[in-house]
């Protein structure tokens, strides 16, 4: 997995990327969709096996739960790397306004 990933067990995005002013920053909406998509994906697909939370102040955490059986968690570990793919792209076009960050 990119940046030595071996297994992502959750998310956390917050802030406001300060590319435009707030409701006009395409960074953080791009974001902040690719986040909320795989939040999604993965509540959906996964009901019980994920705690999350969605802010107004434009915080986002999400993290698995419980136990997986392998085909599940290696579906979840698709969800997560994709996004992890799609935010390094955007930080890759505008690397003075997104930061990624891993903890190991």
């Amino acid at each position: 997995m990119k940046g030595g990933l071996d297994k992502i067990e959750g998310f956390l995005v917050w802030g406001h990327a300060r590319f435009a002013p707030q409701g006009e920053d395409v960074v953080c909406a791009g974001v902040s969709a690719i986040a909320t998509t795989a939040l999604i994906g993965l509540a959906e697909r996964f009901p019980g096996n994920v705690r999350y939370r969605i802010l107004p102040q434009g915080l986002i955490y999400c993290r698995l739960s419980g136990e997986m059986a392998e085909g599940q968690a290696r579906e979840a570990q698709a969800i997560l790397a994709t996004m992890v793919l799609g935010l390094d792209a955007v930080r890759q076009d505008h690397k003075d306004y997104i930061e990624l960050a891993y903890r190991r």
